[in-house]
């Protein structure tokens, strides 16, 4: 008996005319079955039928996103909401033809609010809208217009215009690193004080029969909501009364007493960003088990985290190693930032506790619904939270110039997550003279095509500007047949003499030299100085050959013309002043002290 061949093709039911709507929210659960994620589709401002088969969709598309791509996907529906409601030509899916999206994408380009969206916003809006439409329309092959398609490339171009952007000097991610470190001490100071008190087994006592005192309300505050800081909302449920509180320190001065605070954990990001030279967002999903021994030397921390689209199929981890001797090095911050967030995790979802950057949710009603009351940063909220860094770091220096007119201090310069990557990767590059392999290890890449779209400002294009008519200039000489004797000297005094290296050998030619454009100082004055790639132990040995260097600079810098100081010298002292000696703790300064006399002299600055 001859058997029957199975039909295992899957067939779609039609869908119904009407097509009601089966859920009133878009809703997305995480692996505990718990609730981390809802959208109300009537938001959307579709009609009827298209907003519950976009809703539908949506929600299978999206299960295994993040949270920040489904949020984007639901602000991008509720744009083509927006348009279809103007538009006023689609009152049913019946309507959505290939000409709506024609419309769409002439909308998309037209100026909304006063301001144009650029050509890559224009493509993000309809990419996050396409596969939603596309498999819609796949699922209800009856329910819209039978011409309808959705063109795969309708903005020709929106990822390869790449204009000239500007990047930040070392000079000033230092300024914005010290920034970031004054804030982190603060902090820092502010939570152990806190702790100190938490650790108190008895309630502290009142100050004045007239106030309870700050250390009493942050012994209370933290046992009765288990180490949260309730916000200003959360007292009257936790039976206290406002204005009982100091007028001195509101509940949102408290909340640093117990954990983290959002501008805090904006401070160790940012300080984080620029050392690890990591991409912004897998930063922000950086894990608590980040930190890893170097298995050469035991001074070394090793600081891991992924990028889910690094290494196709095969992924490559993401790492960088730092001296855990320094004391704002990434893994010394990581460490204060474990301990500042640990009494979160208790608040924390189950798919979160694993998350480094965490913190006390502002708002936990509303759209931003939540059953729990901390957990990962959210990328908006780190922009706004930057955006109030930047405002409040200007104006303390404001007020400081205003105050000190003699001792003006430059502003902050305006910056985005993005810009530390590429800055690093340019100052590498220039750091190295144009080695762009240097930047690639930097940033971890496969490519080096993908390194050379990070590397660029105007100290990279004057760099290659100058490589480009040095190289130029010893092919003219080889062709005429130029010799060293036939080369101009330069007169003046204070570049024809030698320079003294400090850490190397005297430089007889520091300005005529085969790496040296005439006119320029040679890029390898300075001996080890000028290495982009050194590293100095931290011990009292090398603090003292540094203090004793900075000294026997200084000193030089009295009896040497200013100009021949300026341009050979200065850069070395700049070197172990402001990027050295810093690395340094102060305690180790005394030991330092007491070696500089029996070290052996440093040579004679000419």
């Amino acid at each position: 008996m001859a058997r029957t061949r199975l039909d295992r093709t899957l067939r779609l039911e039609t869908a119904p005319a009407d097509h009601p709507p089966d859920v009133a929210k878009v809703q997305f659960r995480d692996e505990w079955g718990k609730i981390v994620q809802q959208f109300d589709r009537a938001l959307f401002g579709m009609p009827d039928d298209i907003s519950a088969a976009m809703a539908r969709v949506f929600r299978d598309h999206d299960v295994a996103s993040s949270a920040a791509t489904r949020a984007a996907r639901w602000f991008a529906l509720r744009v083509f909401g927006r348009f279809l409601r103007e538009d006023g030509r689609v009152g049913c899916a019946a309507d959505l033809d290939t000409a709506t999206i024609r419309r769409f994408i002439t909308w998309l380009a037209k100026p909304a609010n006063g301001r144009k969206r650029g050509v890559k916003s224009q493509s993000h809006q309809l990419g996050m809208v396409r596969p939603v439409l596309k498999r819609a329309i796949a699922n209800n092959p009856c329910l819209f217009a039978p011409d309808l398609t959705v063109p795969n490339n309708a903005i020709p171009l929106a990822g390869t215009q790449r204009l000239p952007q500007e990047r930040l000097t070392p000079l000033q991610m230092r300024s914005v690193l010290a920034a970031c470190y004054a804030e982190i001490d603060v902090a820092w100071d502010k939570f152990q004080y806190g702790q100190g008190v938490i650790a108190l087994t008895e309630l502290p006592p009142r100050p004045s029969w007239r106030t309870e005192g700050l250390d009493r309300w942050i012994w209370r505050l933290h046992r009765a909501n288990n180490g949260l800081s309730p916000g200003g909302n959360g007292l009257r449920r936790l039976g206290f009364r406002k204005k009982a509180l100091p007028k001195a320190h509101p509940i949102a001065s408290i909340e640093g007493y117990l954990h983290i605070t959002t501008d805090a954990l904006t401070a160790f990001y940012i300080a984080l960003l620029i050392q690890t030279a990591a991409n912004a967002g897998p930063l922000r999903q950086i894990k608590r088990d980040c930190l890893i021994a170097h298995p050469l030397d035991r001074h070394r921390v090793m600081v891991e985290w992924s990028k889910p689209r690094a290494g196709g199929k095969v992924k490559r981890m993401q790492r960088r190693s730092f001296d855990n001797r320094r004391p704002y090095s990434a893994p010394r911050l990581i460490e204060k930032l474990l301990a500042m967030t640990a009494p979160l995790l208790p608040h924390v979802g189950p798919s979160e506790r694993d998350q480094l950057f965490l913190h006390r949710f502002l708002m936990t009603t509303g759209r931003n619904e939540r059953e729990h009351n901390a957990g990962q940063i959210a990328q908006a909220t780190l922009r706004w939270a930057m955006l109030r860094f930047y405002e409040r770091q200007n104006a303390a220096i404001a007020s400081w110039n205003e105050a000190h007119p003699d001792e003006r201090r430059p502003l902050l310069p305006d910056f985005s997550p993005k810009l530390f990557r590429s800055s690093m990767a340019s100052a590498h590059y220039t750091a190295s003279q144009g080695d762009i392999m240097a930047a690639k290890a930097v940033l971890n890449h496969a490519d080096v095509a993908t390194t050379d779209i990070y590397v660029d400002g105007e100290a990279v294009r004057r760099l290659e500007r100058d490589t480009i008519a040095r190289l130029q200039s010893l092919m003219i000489k080889w062709v005429h047949g130029e010799t060293s004797s036939d080369r101009p000297q330069d007169g003046g005094s204070y570049t024809a003499a030698p320079v003294t290296a400090l850490f190397g050998h005297t430089c007889l030619r520091p300005t005529d030299d085969a790496s040296a454009r005439p006119g320029q100082v040679c890029p390898k004055l300075g001996g080890c100085l000028a290495c982009p790639g050194l590293v100095v132990p931290i011990n009292p040995d090398h603090l003292a050959r540094i203090v004793q260097a900075i000294r026997h600079l200084e000193l030089a810098r009295e009896r040497i013309d200013p100009i021949r100081f300026g341009r050979f010298y200065a850069p070395s002292l700049r070197a172990l002043a402001e990027d050295l000696l810093p690395a340094f703790p102060p305690e180790m300064m005394p030991d330092a002290e007491r070696l500089i006399p029996v070290l052996p002299p440093l040579p004679d600055m000419e």
